[in-house]
């Protein structure tokens, strides 16, 4: 009567180690997704039982935005190009714009500059669709911060001979807080439509 040869075992003791080797090379090798995404300075914390906030912002110091679900821009309510909102959001905010249909002025006296007519109270409320692409989102926000951005760089430099980033921290701090703030106040996205032809 044959004898059954036993098949010899495989000897598992260092397949931890080679795993733990293989963890460790694939961690060192493997790039990690970053996060992107927009700058932006949260308004400053205020307790809901604040009189000063439940004032209502008169409707002449608010710049509605909105992009429908057809990502057709409008500003104020009229269709708008996207190459068009810089220049019309620049007008909103420039201090030497007067007239019902602009923010309200204030004279304000700031370190560094002196007497100034700022905007009392000015707003660019940007309202999306729910159906928006983030693309025309993106496209939209960085017109609105470019022409503030240009604001500032024209402020500077009629009042100090350089642009707003050559400018010192004081400078910058007093232009983008008291003159030309980024006042950009985002509403929940909703269902905006499309737009009437």
């Amino acid at each position: 009567m044959a004898t059954l040869k036993k098949t010899p075992q495989i000897n598992a003791a260092s397949m931890a180690d080679i795993s733990f080797i293989l963890f460790i090379f694939f961690l060192m090798v493997t790039t990690m997704g970053t996060d992107w995404g927009l700058i932006r300075m949260l308004p400053p914390w205020q307790d809901s039982n604040d009189k000063n906030i439940t004032d209502k912002i008169n409707e002449r110091n608010i710049l509605v935005v909105s992009v429908n679900q057809s990502n057709n821009i409008m500003v104020k309510g009229a269709v708008t190009d996207i190459s068009e909102v810089r220049a019309k959001t620049k007008e909103f905010y420039n201090l030497s714009s007067v007239g019902e249909k602009f923010p309200e002025k204030e004279e304000k006296q700031l370190p560094l500059i002196g007497t100034v007519m700022a905007n009392k109270t000015a707003v660019v409320s940007l309202q999306n669709d729910r159906s928006t692409l983030y693309k025309t989102y993106i496209q939209v926000q960085n017109e609105l911060a470019g022409a503030v951005r240009e604001l500032r760089d024209e402020f500077c430099m009629q009042r100090f001979g350089s642009r707003f980033d050559d400018c010192s921290k004081e400078q910058q701090d007093v232009v983008s807080k008291d003159v030309y703030p980024m006042s950009i106040s985002e509403a929940e996205p909703r269902d905006i439509g499309k737009t009437k032809k």
